[in-house]
């Protein structure tokens, strides 16, 4: 197991690349032609896996990954934010799936975090409804 202090590190780092992430503004008419692939380097560059690598993976197999890269509550959170972002923008094949991902991901930040966040639960529910 980590030590605490690479751990914190660690979680920082994924906390500040998703956070780059959700901050960009994608712009429909530019998401496959250019942000997507831009997405794609900072996902594969920092945690190792692309788009099209979240649209194979079951849901299980995403937090078997997620664990492996010792996120943690506040990681699964904002990556769940980042899942939900992509959704509308990614072929509508993969919306259903992608959800189903997305709501994998914000469970475990409820169970991870041992606490009730009603915010994570309204973001629960905006996943679901696209399933």
């Amino acid at each position: 197991m980590l030590n605490k202090g690479l751990k914190d590190e660690e979680n920082q780092k994924i906390n500040e690349l998703i956070g780059k992430l959700i901050a960009l503004e994608f712009v429909p008419e530019f998401y496959d032609s250019e942000q997507r692939s831009k997405v794609n380097g900072l996902l594969f560059e920092e945690l190792g896996f692309r788009i099209s690598d979240l649209q194979a993976w079951s849901s299980e197999e995403l937090l078997i990954k997620l664990k492996q890269l010792n996120f943690d509550f506040s990681n699964y959170e904002q990556f769940g934010d980042l899942l939900l972002k992509l959704i509308p923008l990614e072929d509508v094949d993969h919306e259903s799936h992608l959800a189903k991902s997305t709501i994998a991901v914000y469970e475990t930040a409820q169970i991870e975090s041992k606490t009730f966040s009603f915010s994570l639960i309204q973001k629960l529910n905006q996943a679901k409804a696209l399933v």
